[in-house]
């Protein structure tokens, strides 16, 4: 376990013996509250992966242009995670997403 992974454990781990809401337990402490429930989740998926005995990978990302008379700038960015598709436009919420990927299984 990294350093950032030990101070972040033992920061999820204070929040759910705390009881309180991620929002509640972040107040004033520095770090967002999705940054905390971000962890949570990456923490699981790392007890999951050493639990299981594998190897992290890498993930990577197809991105596939597809012929269209919409100018490119409107054209949405396809993110496929999984057997999901998501269509990202211009403006899109970036936490959003993020948390979206997270459910979804996704990696940064």
């Amino acid at each position: 376990m990294t350093g950032t992974e030990a101070k972040w454990s033992e920061r999820v781990a204070d929040w759910r013996a705390s009881g309180k809401t991620a929002e509640e337990y972040a107040q004033g402490r520095g770090f967002e509250p999705s940054t905390l429930r971000f962890w949570s989740s990456r923490l699981r998926q790392i007890a999951g992966r050493t639990a299981k005995g594998a190897t992290p990978r890498v993930r990577m990302a197809r991105v596939v242009s597809v012929g269209s008379r919409v100018p490119a700038a409107e054209r949405p960015l396809v993110v496929v995670v999984g057997g999901a598709r998501i269509e990202v436009r211009d403006g899109f919420d970036r936490r959003v997403l993020r948390e979206i990927v997270d459910v979804l299984g996704g990696e940064r």
